[in-house]
């Protein structure tokens, strides 16, 4: 029999994968313990003996979704010194997310107090991450951003991309990279216009 280390380094649990393809092409109303039994071909029992309880288990998929879909990209990230190379991995990163799975956890927020908060956490640490770069990203660009200057763009950049997600779900991130690809331009003619208004005081 393989130990936890084993089974958790196989990647993530088969409920877990389920939930996430009943959210994704059906929305949270899926998310039962008889679809999951029936996708994953596994009983109730196999069910609790994982989870003690439906809670318990939207619980560990409110943690899996928030590791895999934005600490694995901090990560990366931060293993990335160069500013602007940072932020074209957090774009193409950003872009591979299921857009249909991410809505329908919205969505089940609207309804379900956990998943709501784990959505506003979720939004909360990437509205700061994009903050952080900026500033990193205007100082290699000779000029600074406040922390409120920076946060309201990171704002801007995160409303385009969540709203990308939600007009444009079936465009597999092509409507997302293009809004980023305006933004970038129009971010860097700022900051370049920033650089010259300092650089003239």
């Amino acid at each position: 029999m393989k130990n936890p280390a084993q089974r958790r380094r196989r990647g993530p649990d088969p409920w877990i994968e389920a939930a996430y393809a009943l959210l994704a092409q059906h929305g949270h109303s899926a998310v039962t313990i008889e679809q999951l039994t029936a996708q994953t071909a596994k009983t109730r029992g196999s069910f609790y003996h994982h989870f003690s309880s439906m809670e318990s288990f939207v619980e560990q998929l409110m943690t899996d979704w928030r590791e895999r879909n934005t600490e694995r990209i901090v990560r990366l990230a931060q293993a990335t010194p160069e500013p602007g190379a940072r932020r074209s991995l957090v774009n193409r990163e950003a872009v591979q997310l299921n857009a249909h799975l991410e809505t329908a956890l919205r969505i089940w927020g609207g309804v379900h107090a956990r998943v709501k908060s784990a959505c506003d956490d979720v939004d909360r640490r990437r509205v700061s991450v994009l903050a952080g770069d900026l500033v990193d990203l205007a100082k290699a660009q000779g000029c600074e951003l406040s922390e409120q200057e920076a946060g309201a763009l990171a704002q801007i950049e995160y409303a385009a991309f969540v709203g990308a997600q939600l007009l444009a779900p079936e465009e597999n991130g092509t409507s997302s990279t293009e809004l980023g690809n305006l933004y970038d331009e129009m971010l860097n003619a700022y900051l370049t216009h920033r650089s010259s208004k300092e650089g003239s005081i």
